[in-house]
């Protein structure tokens, strides 16, 4: 295979990279109709799960119905307790941050399957303005994405573990306006893909043997 031929195929793989991330993280949803809502809705509430999610049901359901298919980000501070409130017929214990950190690793998964992740986060922040010991901004793909990640039973078990760590929690809800996007990333990760793929064609044809060997 010719050097032009390596170059074509990495910069294809590279591409083909390239485009599937966008398509994951750009992926534009349609806003959510009243009858979606409404499933979403019913699906939450049947949760049985204790604590559960903890929703404000009425305010939930208002914010879905403003739904413009945009991505939106959760901007959330926590105030840990010194001992997670586990019940007592659990076998589980801990620090509040220890049960707060169960709670992120299945977080985590649930997010980066619909497209969403973390874009921020501190464990330190000026005690004059609130004791808090935690910032986290969360971007998601769109409200269909995060009310599809509420309505999960895994988000629904794992709030046991929020619920546990947390004494105080506040969350605001918005839409950015300068808070940049992971399409530099998307496009940085495709290239390295290219570097690889055609580093690894070149070491294995007769170019890299004339020049190297």
């Amino acid at each position: 295979m010719n050097f032009i031929k390596r170059i074509g195929l990495s910069a294809a793989a590279g591409g083909a990279i390239f485009l599937a991330l966008m398509y994951w993280y750009q992926w534009n949803a349609s806003p959510l109709t009243d009858a979606e809502v409404d499933d979403y809705m019913n699906r939450i509430e049947a949760q049985t799960q204790s604590p559960g999610g903890r929703h404000d049901l009425p305010a939930l359901r208002k914010f879905l119905s403003q739904d413009d298919g945009r991505p939106i980000y959760t901007v959330n501070l926590y105030e840990f307790r010194d001992v997670a409130d586990y019940p007592a017929a659990l076998d589980l214990t801990g620090s509040g941050e220890d049960a707060y950190e169960r709670f992120s690793s299945v977080m985590i998964k649930l997010m980066v399957v619909r497209g969403s992740h973390p874009i921020f986060g501190s464990s330190w922040s000026d005690k004059v303005n609130g004791n808090w010991d935690r910032i986290v901004i969360v971007r998601y793909r769109s409200r269909r994405d995060l009310v599809d990640l509420f309505a999960a039973q895994e988000f629904a078990d794992a709030s046991l573990h929020k619920w546990a760590s947390i004494k105080k929690h506040d969350r605001m809800l918005v839409q950015a306006l300068h808070i940049p996007g992971g399409e530099v990333l998307i496009f940085i990760l495709a290239l390295i893909v290219t570097s690889i793929v055609f580093a690894f064609r070149l070491k294995g044809g007769s170019f890299w043997g004339d020049q190297f060997q």
